[in-house]
């Protein structure tokens, strides 16, 4: 898998099992959607293990972190609490794209050049 439950709690701060469930059920649709958006398979080592590009778990985790702080509120473009404010920032494209800000996406299309 492109990242562990440990990793993803351990970058995003989750300190509780709250969001365990909901974590392992995140990586690999994560891991799908990084390669629609990548459009290129993972490479394999000699022992057929896959090899994931420079910085994929990073924006894996970014990823995760994403769909995490939406649930629940798909189509909130703003939202603000007194001084809080959240805008969610969409994707352009289509597909797995859409679903992800530029900001996450961009990483993946970085490293998808030079293969």
């Amino acid at each position: 898998m492109i990242t562990t439950l440990e990793n993803v709690k351990l970058i995003l701060g989750i300190t509780t099992e709250a969001k365990d469930t909901l974590i392992n059920a995140l990586i690999p649709i994560v891991e799908e959607d990084y390669l629609t958006i990548r459009n290129k398979a993972f490479d394999l080592d000699d022992l057929g293990d896959t090899v994931y590009p420079t910085g994929s778990e990073g924006v894996a985790i970014r990823m995760i972190g994403y769909q995490l702080n939406i649930q629940g509120q798909a189509g909130v473009s703003s939202e603000s609490l007194s001084r809080h404010s959240i805008t969610y920032q969409q994707g352009t494209g289509t597909g797995a794209m859409a679903m992800y800000p530029t900001m996450i996406t961009a990483g993946i299309k970085r490293y998808a050049e030079f293969v």
